[in-house]
């Protein structure tokens, strides 16, 4: 279950008010201000055009001005810092909204001022009025009221008796034996899966000293699992709703929290819950909770939602008045959020709760399995979200996968979240499934964290660190990230045990790099494994270095790579300290792969070259031959390699050879032979046989030109190759006068072209180094495409000898030479040139040769 916004889409976000904190502007050019229209969103504009001329909207006034609150996180007084935070939110608020309030009242409106996001709700404005309230100075934007609701449950709550646990046929076997040894035990699956049960008995704490809260849709507060719990539980059968519970819709029917949906009882109960009987359901059964109703049923305004999140900062009597920061909880579950979207919604709020040391937690949705479907505030790269597990340990189809906001991995951990086992309203149980039951589990984690190791209380950051340092790995692809940080899993699974146990510890950084101790060379691939409280693994990079953050204690680290001796060693980190350890392996045996690269055709001579060997497993060595052509390669012995011999003079093809070693070295020599196109020093072309200038500006004698319709809507059939140049370009072919050119961008609308130019008949029975070779200049685009076809049979049936599509084109002057050895001895022989694009460049070719064409050394 997760909540959700009702109205269809999620454009920027519950109230202007729910935008990110505005950045200091920087000085520079004074800019125009924006017209008062300008200031009011798309959405409102299009509700005042539905309204008419005397309609109205709900609406918020956002002010521009924010409070800085960067200095709170250093105060170690959790009431004066809790104090400064509320009072520069409300000084900044006072300030700002006043010209906005004044105006509200001489049109007759009442607005409600909220401080913890500088922004202002009225009902029942009028366009012109809204107007009005946006040419005010400091005013950012105008937004309607939208409303959120409770999204269907995956599975719907049952209420069971108190003992029975039914698992689902759908689980597989693991995960049965999980639910039902929960059952058997009394304490929930969940809670036993994030090892929270462990944490009591090690340490003695369940939560003690710590206050929970949900922003939700109301809790039952006598609820045998949650009652004695109930911050405003005095033991004497009398209960005090005084800074503990806010109702700000006024839906409960009495003073004394309620639940009329079923969602908030739940998730507190997966917090908190235990009756003391033997139904532990909860993760911190020791803390406090308290509970603001931020959704009057299964539906939640807009104004509800931000008066229950403004509340946590600090909690009222029940008139709502003499707010205390102090009594602000330490932790806060939301349960809640948008359909996919990257969105700020009540962002300036959350990041208020930081600033006093408040942690919230959201879910990260239930849209599920596809990727980029988490939800804000969730998505968001400030919050800490949750994903959704089932008791075998398998992700839930339906929990939301990341990325977030700009690339954000999403969720950041995953918790319990299929079939939990929960209180409800009536004093009962259910199970139920959703992200929103696993983000509770993550909330007591946190309150089960600072009540065992009290230090961490308000350090959000490294409470973050710790949950994520010793969540479970689990990887998974599917949506991007790494086997340990992933968008499906997070960081991992939970386990609050761990975070306990290295919050004892304490963190260390462990760095260093691993070099070729023959060479001193950075050694990438790397393979660095620590062993000791925590087991991790680090590949390095080119440049060789590795880093760790880890648990303090002691750890034996052994670094591998290929081709290299493995190295160990062993090394203790200090509490809250950092260690360097470089290590510098030993080359494993090596054997010489020798010889000489030489010219095989004609000149002879030696060649200087580069000769890489490969593996096959991805692993390269490399060696560079002399002017002489002499090279060494040193490999390992006992493989075998592809080796590849590539010429550092211009004009050689590549070869490659297969060698395989042995215990002893061994000699590849190897003759690298001149490339087609014959720019290797010291050889010329050597051509015979028959060529076309197109030099007098029409049709040749024996040539075709053939067009193809091409059957494209609303286009024209167009004229394909032409010799008269009607794109005006000139001969950039490197050929000299005429020259044949099809112009797809100067001929007529639309520029469709496909077409071919036809050889006559080419007699080459006698040739045995058959070849077309002409000048050109193709100007391409991502749409055209060029090819040579050649046929044997005087033109029945045709064959591809080369073909290019799209870029990057030949750029003139450029030759192409295309070997058709199917040619050879053939007496009727034609070739066709044919392109086909749509307003995509040209292309233009000049000096056609057919016939034998050879690379010969030449005289000088």
């Amino acid at each position: 279950m997760r909540l959700t916004r009702l109205a269809a889409g999620v454009t920027a976000a519950v109230v202007g008010a729910a935008s990110l904190v505005t950045a200091a502007v920087a000085s520079g050019p004074a800019q125009a201000a924006p017209s008062p229209g300008a200031k009011l969103d798309g959405d409102l504009v299009a509700a005042y055009s539905r309204a008419g001329a005397t309609g109205t909207a709900n609406l918020w006034v956002r002010m521009s001005d924010r409070a800085d609150l960067a200095g709170a996180p250093k105060l170690k007084d959790r009431a004066v810092r809790g104090r400064t935070v509320v009072d520069g939110l409300k000084a900044k608020a006072d300030r700002t909204q006043s010209p906005v309030l004044k105006a509200l009242k001489d049109a007759g409106l009442t607005g409600r001022s909220y401080w913890a996001t500088n922004a202002v709700y009225v009902a029942n404005v009028p366009e012109k009025v809204a107007l009005k309230l946006a040419a005010i100075p400091g005013v950012a934007e105008l937004r309607p009221s939208r409303t959120y609701r409770v999204q269907q449950p995956i599975v719907s709550p049952k209420p069971e008796p108190k003992a029975k646990l039914e698992p689902k046929a759908r689980l597989e076997p693991k995960a049965k034996a999980r639910l039902k040894a929960a059952a058997e035990s009394g304490v929930a699956w969940g809670v036993a899966d994030i090892k929270a049960d462990q944490v009591w008995s090690r340490t003695g704490r369940h939560g003690e000293g710590l206050v929970v809260a949900n922003v939700d849709t109301g809790v039952q507060y006598d609820h045998p699992a949650l009652v004695r719990q109930f911050r405003g539980t005095n033991g004497d059968g009398t209960f005090t709703t005084d800074y503990n519970w806010y109702d700000p819709s006024g839906t409960c029917k009495t003073a004394m929290p309620c639940d009329n949906a079923g969602h908030g009882s739940h998730t507190m109960g997966t917090m908190v819950g235990d009756d003391g009987q033997g139904e532990r359901i909860g993760v911190a059964p020791g803390a406090k909770w308290i509970a603001a109703k931020g959704c009057e049923t299964d539906s939640c305004s807009d104004t509800s939602l931000l008066a229950a999140s403004q509340w946590m900062l600090a909690p009222t009597d029940r008139n709502g008045q003499n707010p205390d920061p102090a009594k602000r909880p330490d932790v806060v579950n939301n349960s809640w959020g948008s359909q996919p979207s990257n969105d700020p919604l009540f962002e300036d709020v959350q990041l208020a709760w930081a600033a006093a040391g408040i942690m919230g937690v959201w879910a990260n949705g239930n849209n599920g399995p596809n990727c980029e479907t988490a939800g804000a505030p969730g998505s968001r790269t400030i919050n800490y979200s949750v994903g959704a597990y089932d008791a075998g340990g398998k992700i839930a189809s339906f929990s939301s996968r990341g990325p977030g906001q700009d690339g954000t991995v999403k969720p950041n951990i995953s918790a319990p979240g299929v079939d939990v086992r929960s209180s409800i309203p009536g004093g009962q149980y259910a199970t139920m499934s959703g992200t929103s039951m696993a983000t509770p589990h993550v909330a007591g984690a946190v309150a089960l964290l600072w009540s065992a190791r009290p230090e961490y209380r308000q350090d959000l950051a490294k409470t973050r660190e710790l949950l994520n340092l010793t969540a479970i790995d689990t990887p998974d692809d599917q949506c991007g990230g790494t086997p340990e940080n992933n968008n499906v899993y997070g960081e991992g699974r939970l386990d609050v045990l761990a975070a306990v146990t290295a919050g004892t510890a304490g963190l260390s950084d462990l760095s260093g790099t691993v070099t070729d101790a023959a060479s001193g060379r950075p050694l990438a691939g790397a393979t660095v494994h620590v062993t000791g409280p925590m087991d991790r693994s680090f590949t390095t990079g080119a440049d060789g270095a590795y880093r760790f953050r880890l648990v303090a204690g002691k750890y034996e680290i052994s670094t591998t790579a290929f081709g290299y001796v493995t190295g160990t060693t062993t090394l203790t980190l200090a509490k809250d300290g950092s260690a360097t350890q470089g290590v510098a392996l030993a080359p494993t045996p090596r054997v010489d792969l020798t010889g000489t690269v030489t010219d095989g055709s004609g000149k002879g001579g030696g060649l200087p070259a580069k000769v890489t060997a490969e593996d096959g497993d991805g692993h390269t060595w490399a060696a560079t031959a002399d002017a002489s052509g002499r090279y060494a390669l040193p490999l390992l012995p006992n493989l075998s390699y592809t080796v590849t011999y590539a010429s550092t003079e211009p004009g050689y093809d590549p070869a490659t050879r297969k060698v395989a070693l042995g215990a002893a070295g061994q000699t590849q020599d190897v003759a690298l032979t001149v490339s087609l196109a014959c720019i290797a020093k010291g050889y010329k072309v050597t051509r015979d046989g028959s060529t076309e200038g197109f030099d007098a500006s029409r049709l040749p004698k024996g040539w075709q030109v053939t067009n193809v319709d091409p059957h494209i809507p609303n286009y024209a059939y167009q004229p394909g190759w032409q010799f008269t140049d009607p794109g005006k370009r000139g001969n950039h072919t490197g050929g000299t006068g005429g020259f044949a050119v099809v112009d797809s961008r100067h001929t007529g609308p639309g520029h469709v072209q496909d077409t071919y130019l036809t050889s006559p008949v080419y007699d080459l029975s006698k040739r045995t180094k058959a070849t077309v070779e002409f000048a050109e200049d193709l100007k391409p685009a991502i749409n055209s495409t060029t090819s040579l076809d050649v046929s044997l049979d005087g033109g029945r049936t045709w064959t591809t000898a080369w073909t290019a599509k799209g870029f990057p084109g030949a750029p003139g002057p450029s030759v192409r030479v295309v070997p058709v050895p199917q040619a050879n001895g053939k007496a009727n022989v034609r070739y066709r040139l044919h392109y086909r694009g749509q307003n995509s460049g040209w292309w233009a070719v000049d000096n056609a040769f057919t016939g034998d064409r050879t690379c010969t050394p030449s005289a000088n």
